[in-house]
C-alpha cells in the first residue's frame, strides 16, 4: 500500500464561520422552503392534515415522481459518505455492487408485497399493523421493539455522520470531534422535528422532493470536484513518474479486488463475502424501517407504487456508484494513510473533499445536511406512525381521549404521540451521536451502529414475512424470532474463524466485513426461518389457517372460527372457508 507524495498535504481548511453558514443556512432553507411549498401547493390537503389518517399515512396521494424521489431521498443518508467509499476500498467493484444491490432489494420487496398490504389492510399505517393482525400482540411487541432499536441507531448514525462531517471540514482534523458535534446534531434534529410535527408524513414527502433533487445534483458536483483535483491514472502529466506509477498501481488494486485482495490479486473471495454480507444485512434492516413502509399506503395506487419504487431504484444505482468512485480515487492517491497508523478508511471521502477548494467543501457540507435531513424526517414520521396505536390506547385508558374519531381529539393524540416519539427516538439518538467518550471509551463508528441495528432486524424479518402465507401460526413465528436472537448472541459471543468473541466484533472497525458478520447475517435470518417452519409443522398438520384481516373491505372475520363472512355486491352474505376468501 503506497502513498503518492503530492497529495499528502491537505488543501485549504474551511473556516468555522463558513461551516456555520453552510450548516445553518441549509437548515433554514429546508425549514422555510418546506413550509412555503406545503401551504402554497397543498393548501386543501393541509386543512385535514391533523386527522390521524392524513397525518400518518398521506393515504393514496403520491404519484410516480414523488414516490421515486421519496424512496431515493429517504435512503440516501449521510452514512453513504462514510460506508460506501470504505466498502469500495476494501472489496472493490464487487463489494460496491453488493452495497448497491442491498439498498435496492428492500425497495423491490416493498413494491412486491405492497399490493397485498394495500388490498388486505387498506387502513394500515405501517408493516406492523400487518404483524399485529397476522400474528398478534406478542410477536408484534418483539418486532416493534426491534424496529425502535433499529431506527434509534439509524438516526444516531445519521446524526453522527453529519457531526463528523461538520467537524472534519471545519477543523480539518481526523481526530475525535469535540464540542463541534452539538450544533449540527441538535440543530438538524430540532429543524426536522419542527416541520414534521407541523405536517406529519405529507410534509416529509414534500421535503423528499426538494432534498432528493439537491442530493443527486450536489453528489454529481462533488464527483466533478474529485476528478478535477485527482485526474484518472495516466491522464495527469503534471506529476512525477514515481507518483503517477504509485497512483496507477493503487487504482488497479482497488478497482479489481480492493485491498482485501492485496495478498492475492486474483482472489475475489473476500469481495464476494463482503457483497453477500451487505446484501443480507441491509435488506433485513431496511425492511423493518417504518418510514419506508409508509410509502406503500401513500401511493395513489398499486401501479404508482411499482413505478415509484422503480424510479427510486434508478436514482439510487448511480448515486451509490458515485460515492464508490470517490473511494477509489481516495485510495489511489492516499494508499496506506487510510490504514496506518490507525484504520480510517471510512474517512476516505474527506481526504478527497478536504484537498479541494473551500467552495467545494461548502457544497459537501450542504450535501451532508440535505442527506441527514431527508433520512431524519423519514425516521421521525415512521416512529410516530409506529407509536400511534400505543399512544391512542394509552390516552384512551387514561380517559384523556374518549372519542378517537373526533377531529379535535385526533389533533391532541397526534401532538402527544409526536412528543413521545421525539423522546423515544430522538433523545437517545442525540446522546449516542454526541457521546464524546465514544460509548464507554470504545471508538464506535457509523458502521458499528449499523452492524448492531442490522443484526437486530435479522433476527425476526424472515418469520414476519412468512406470515404472507396463511398457514403459518403465530406461535411458530415467535419461536423463529427467539431462535434468530439466540443464534445472533451465540455467533457473536463465540466468534468465527479465530476472530474475537465476547461481542467485540460488533464494535470493531470494519466489523461488518468480518467472517463473524458473514456467518451471522446468513445463519440468523435463515435459521429463524427454518425454525419457524419446523415449529409450524404441528399447526399445519392440524389444518391451521389464518382467518383473515379484520379491516379488509367487504370481509368480516368470524371470531373463533377459521371462516370469513363476505358481503357480496347484491347485499347477500355468503360464508366461505378462509382458504377461498383469504389467500396469501
Amino acid at each position: 500500500l503506497l502513498c503518492a507524495d503530492h497529495v499528502v498535504e491537505m488543501g485549504e481548511i474551511l473556516s468555522q464561520a463558513g461551516a456555520d453558514g453552510a450548516l445553518w443556512g441549509t437548515l433554514a432553507f429546508i425549514l422555510i422552503s418546506t413550509v412555503v411549498i406545503a401551504f402554497l401547493f397543498n393548501r386543501e390537503h393541509f386543512k385535514n392534515v391533523f386527522t390521524t389518517d392524513a397525518y400518518h399515512a398521506a393515504r393514496n396521494t403520491q404519484g410516480l415522481v414523488a414516490l421515486s424521489l421519496s424512496f431515493f431521498a429517504s435512503g440516501a443518508g449521510a452514512w453513504v459518505i462514510f460506508t460506501v467509499p470504505e466498502a469500495a476500498i476494501l472489496g472493490g467493484p464487487i463489494a460496491l455492487a453488493g452495497y448497491t444491490i442491498s439498498t435496492l432489494v428492500p425497495v423491490i420487496i416493498f413494491a412486491s408485497v405492497g399490493p397485498y398490504m394495500r388490498r388486505n389492510l387498506p387502513k394500515a399505517f405501517t408493516f406492523f399493523d400487518y404483524v399485529q393482525e397476522r400474528y398478534g400482540t406478542l410477536v408484534n411487541i418483539y418486532a416493534t421493539l426491534i424496529s425502535f432499536f433499529y431506527m434509534t441507531l439509524y438516526l444516531s448514525a445519521e446524526f453522527k455522520s453529519l457531526g463528523d462531517t461538520y467537524c472534519w471540514l471545519a477543523e480539518g482534523s481526523a481526530e475525535t470531534p469535540k464540542d463541534c458535534l452539538y450544533g449540527p446534531v441538535i440543530g438538524t434534529s430540532m429543524v426536522t422535528l419542527v416541520y414534521t410535527a407541523i405536517g406529519g408524513l405529507p410534509v416529509s414527502l414534500i421535503t423528499d422532493k426538494v432534498q432528493g433533487v439537491g442530493i443527486f445534483a450536489f453528489t454529481i458536483l462533488i464527483l466533478i470536484a474529485a476528478f478535477t483535483e485527482y485526474p484518472l491514472p495516466g491522464s495527469n502529466t503534471a506529476v512525477s513518474f514515481d507518483n503517477a506509477t504509485i497512483v496507477e498501481q493503487n487504482w488497479e488494486l482497488v478497482t479489481s479486488t480492493g485491498t482485501q485482495g492485496l495478498s492475492n490479486p486474483d482472489d475475489y473471495s473476500q469481495s464476494v463475502k463482503m457483497a453477500i454480507t451487505l446484501i443480507c444485512a441491509v435488506t433485513c434492516a431496511n425492511l423493518m424501517h417504518t418510514g419506508f413502509q409508509q410509502r406503500i399506503w401513500a401511493a395513489k395506487n398499486n401501479k404508482q407504487l411499482l413505478l415509484g419504487a422503480a424510479g427510486g431504484v434508478l436514482l439510487t444505482i448511480p448515486f451509490m456508484c458515485m460515492f464508490g468512485v470517490i473511494g477509489f480515487i481516495a485510495f489511489s492517491n492516499y494508499g496506506n494513510i487510510l490504514f496506518a497508523p490507525s484504520y480510517i478508511a471510512f474517512l476516505a471521502s474527506f481526504f478527497v473533499i478536504s484537498d479541494t477548494a473551500v467552495g467545494w467543501q461548502v457544497i459537501a457540507l450542504i450535501l451532508a445536511v440535505l442527506m441527514v435531513a431527508s433520512s431524519a424526517d423519514t425516521i421521525q414520521t415512521g416512529a410516530a406512525a409506529l407509536m400511534q396505536p400505543i399512544t391512542k390506547l394509552g390516552l384512551g385508558k387514561m380517559g384523556i381521549v374518549s372519542q378517537p374519531d373526533d377531529p379535535k381529539q385526533q389533533k391532541l393524540t397526534n401532538f402527544v404521540n409526536f412528543v413521545l416519539a421525539a423522546v423515544v427516538i430522538n433523545l437517545p439518538a442525540i446522546v449516542l451521536a454526541t457521546d464524546q467518550g465514544n460509548i464507554s471509551t470504545k471508538e464506535v463508528s457509523v458502521l458499528s451502529l449499523f452492524v448492531l441495528a442490522d443484526l437486530a432486524c435479522a433476527t425476526c424479518i424472515v418469520p414476519l414475512l412468512m406470515g404472507l402465507s396463511h398457514r403459518v401460526h403465530p406461535a411458530a413465528a415467535m419461536v423463529g424470532c427467539a431462535t434468530g436472537f439466540t443464534l445472533a448472541m451465540i455467533i457473536y459471543g463465540v466468534g468465527v474463524s479465530g476472530e474475537e468473541g465476547k461481542y467485540d466484533m460488533l464494535l470493531e472497525a470494519g466489523g461488518l466485513y468480518s467472517d463473524t458478520a458473514l456467518t451471522a447475517f446468513i445463519v440468523v435470518p435463515f435459521g429463524s426461518g427454518i425454525m419457524t417452519l419446523l415449529s409450524n409443522i404441528p399447526f399445519y398438520l392440524k389444518g391451521y389457517r389464518f382467518a383473515g384481516f379484520a379491516d379488509k373491505p367487504g370481509t368480516k372475520v368470524v371470531k373463533g372460527t377459521d371462516t370469513t363472512r363476505t358481503d357480496t355486491t347484491a347485499g347477500e352474505e355468503v360464508v366461505k372457508s378462509a382458504a377461498d376468501t383469504t389467500r396469501a
